[in-house]
């Protein structure tokens, strides 16, 4: 019953609010209100994400809960502004660890550090996928015969994805200069509006996470040909990973973190990771977020800090790989 009103609560805008029961102050957690910032567009997976994680916060750690999208420079502008928000807890940052670990990387002006963050917990993890859509002739069914199409018809050699240094962005680039091809980025303001372009054919490939290719593939229209990781997915155990196709650098899963402030408190941010181990390990959850294509991450904020560290040096070998600017 909660789950469901707070799923139906979630709508078309930017900002949602759920409010639970007439919950005791002694049950309604150490926060009143909670406001959960994501930095993408509505309608993609980090929200996706969310409106599986929410429920298990409501009642336990907050009486009222806040989506909150704040889309920009992927994922960048949500993660300055939950940076320098108060410490108290009442504000919490979900997002792709590229956001952390990448982006600043590569995005011009100051910097996000790791340190300007408490750790919580990975939520979970899913691979990158490279799909085309029906822009693509039916008889390109591997990634070789997309390349070879590509050189074949090289105004027809745009990719998109959900932002200019998303990780998604990153591996098509990749893969672009791996195999030598002159694979056109096409930069979106979130994955939502990009697949949609993928669906209709006016977009011919996309770099996204596998979440946002589950919920479309009953149609039919799409086909993937490659994904990250170093086994392939039980979500599409017929394709192939990069590295079997010979791309070996291509590798990383992308990561969904819950982080706060870096002010707020050690023993705060175990409380909450606590409160998510418990509700990522329900089957209710684990199922859920198997629709999207991710799998649960039963980690600790010690995990996550060495995990975010981990990550930064991969992608720092592709960005320096791949040659990506500064944008």
């Amino acid at each position: 019953m909660l789950r469901r009103s707070f799923l139906g609560a979630v709508g078309a805008l930017g900002t949602s609010v759920v409010s639970a029961p007439a919950w005791s102050q002694a049950s309604s957690g150490p926060v009143r209100d909670l406001k959960l910032v994501y930095g993408f567009t509505t309608g993609g997976t980090v929200e996706a994400v969310l409106q599986r994680i929410a429920p298990g916060l409501q009642g336990t750690y907050a009486q009222t809960i806040k989506l909150d999208s704040r889309p920009g420079a992927a994922g960048l502008t949500a993660a300055r502004q939950v940076s320098s928000a108060p410490g108290d807890g009442s504000v919490l940052l979900t997002t792709p660890t590229s956001s952390i670990t990448l982006v600043p990387q590569i995005a011009r002006g100051d910097a996000l550090r790791q340190q300007d963050f408490k750790p919580v917990i990975t939520i979970g993890s899913a691979p990158i996928c490279f799909v085309v859509g029906p822009a693509v002739p039916a008889e390109v069914r591997t990634l070789r015969d997309y390349l070879r199409w590509v050189e074949l018809n090289p105004d027809r050699s745009g990719f998109g994805s959900p932002g200019v240094g998303t990780g998604s962005h990153l591996i098509g680039a990749a893969l672009g200069r791996l195999a030598q091809a002159d694979l056109r980025h096409v930069a979106y303001r979130g994955a939502g509006p990009a697949a949609e372009d993928l669906m209709s054919g006016q977009l011919p490939a996309m770099s996204m996470l596998l979440g946002n290719y589950l919920p479309r593939a009953a149609t039919g229209k799409l086909r993937v040909l490659a994904i990250t990781g170093a086994t392939r997915s039980r979500y599409v155990p017929e394709v192939p990973t990069y590295a079997e196709l010979g791309f070996g650098l291509l590798t990383e899963l992308e990561n969904y973190a819950m982080l706060m402030p870096a002010s707020a408190s050690t023993a705060q941010a175990e409380q909450l990771a606590d409160l998510l181990r418990t509700h990522l390990a329900r089957p209710e959850t684990v199922k859920a977020l198997a629709e999207i294509g991710v799998d649960p991450v039963l980690d600790t904020p010690e995990d996550l800090s060495a995990s975010l560290s981990r990550e930064f040096g991969v992608w720092r070998e592709v960005v320096e790989k791949v040659g990506l600017k500064r944008a």
